[in-house]
Order: C-alpha cells, then structure tokens, then sequence
C-alpha cells in the first residue's frame, strides 16, 4: 500500500489565505506576479511547476524505511477478557519474535534497510512503557525509535488469538488469528506502510482455491500459534514487496 499525500490550501473568501507547506506560498505569489506579466513568461512558470510538483511527488511517496525498529506487539482490550495477562504477554511475544525472524530473512539482501536487533528495541520500549496505559502504545513506539535513531518503527496489534477446540484431525472450531501492522515515520509519525492478517482455517472443501495450504499444513488442523506464523510471514513478504516498489 502506497502512501497519499495531501496537501491542504484553506480559503477565505475568494483569497488564499494559508498552505499547509511553505513552497506553494511561494509558488502562488509567483503565479499571482506573474499573471499581470506576459503570457509567455506564465506558461513556462507553469509548466515548471508541473515538472517540480512531480519530482517532489515522486521524491516524497519514496518513504525512508532506513533504520527500522520492530516494536513488541499489543493487543486489544478486547482480548483481555479471553486470556490472562501472562497469556496475553506470551501471545504478544510469540508474535513480535515470529515477525522479527520473518523480517530478517526478507530484507536480508536489500542494503538500504536494517532492520535494529529486537533486543534494543524490546529493552526500551519495556523501560518507556512500565505503568503507562496501552493506549499510548504508538506514541512510546515512536519515542523509542527516536532513542534508538531509528528511521522507523513497525507496531502491531493483536486483535483475534483463538486456538483450536480438538485435534490435529478432527476440530469443534478451529483456530483463529488476526492482526494489523502499521510501518511508523519517527520523524513525524506518520503511517508509512499498513496491513492486516485474519485467517480462520477452514475445511478443505469450504475453500477449495486454499488446496495448496491445505497439503502444505499436511491435511491437518493446525493450532494457533502456527498459524500466527504463518501470517508473520506472509506479513513479512508483503513488507518486501512494498520495499522493492519503492526503491
């Protein structure tokens, strides 16, 4: 998922009166000169305006991943009914260390990234966390990029974690896992790059297009905590995907 960018010109009246960036200020005082100046002299400033807009565009939707520190995940209140807090905590790092070996092995080529140990990152998202409210869980995210000099943070959040009700063979309901990913700018906290993950497995002859994972997971029902795995991965490669989009 790419990134839009928005840039906001309020009005009042007939007359601009503010821009969210500084550079079209000056573009609109120059158009505004040059509109009582000879046609000629207009045109080129125009069509020099469309070629600068363009590179700036092109420069800016090139998000900078750069140095990017894999946050631990958190998990809605929601879950707090369903599982106890040391549950919870489990879930949360199964997850967040799944991801991080998945991510590795993704970016491992692409010279321009790195990914920062998840020890640092986990040590100090811990130390900025102890006692505050999850709610702040993306403002202590980035806090703790900056302290790190990351470039970015990645943050996730678990929203469904259900394991399998029976056997590998035979199930009363089987497991569910779902889970958002937002790729955070520590410069200014914007969303850089974001996806989700849901899968509930399902019977083979319930979703006959899903054959081939069904003979990858060997026709059985898997728990919980494979299936997390395999959607870190599946996260993961679409995380390099968007990289390689935006070199």
């Amino acid at each position: 998922m790419g990134t839009i960018i928005y840039y906001d010109i309020y009005f009042s009246n007939t007359d601009i009166v503010a821009f969210s960036t500084p550079i079209f200020l000056y573009i609109y005082r120059q158009m505004k000169f040059l509109s009582h100046s000879e046609p000629i002299s207009l045109i080129i400033f125009t069509l020099i305006l469309v070629y600068s807009s363009n590179s700036f565009a092109q420069t800016s939707s090139k998000e900078i991943v750069g140095r990017m520190a894999l946050i631990p995940f958190s998990s809605k209140s929601s879950l707090s009914y369903e599982q106890s807090e040391a549950s919870l905590e489990q879930i949360e790092r199964y997850l967040t260390i799944s991801l991080y070996d998945a991510l590795v092995v993704e970016v491992d080529y692409m010279p321009d990234v790195e990914i920062m140990p998840l020890k640092k990152s986990d040590t100090e998202f811990n130390k900025l966390s102890d006692g505050k409210p999850k709610i702040y869980y993306k403002d202590i995210a980035i806090d703790t990029g900056r302290i790190l000099d990351a470039d970015s943070v990645m943050v996730g959040t678990i929203s469904q974690y259900s394991d399998r009700s029976g056997s590998e063979w035979g199930v009363e309901s089987p497991s569910t896992v779902s889970f958002s990913i937002q790729l955070l700018s520590t410069k200014d906290g914007r969303v850089l790059w974001e996806t989700y993950y849901t899968e509930t497995q399902q019977p083979l002859f319930d979703n006959i297009l899903e054959i081939k994972k069904f003979f990858k997971r060997g026709g059985k029902w898997v728990t919980v905590d494979e299936l997390a795995k395999e959607g870190a991965k599946v996260v993961a490669k679409s995380f390099g995907r968007f990289l390689l989009e935006n070199r």
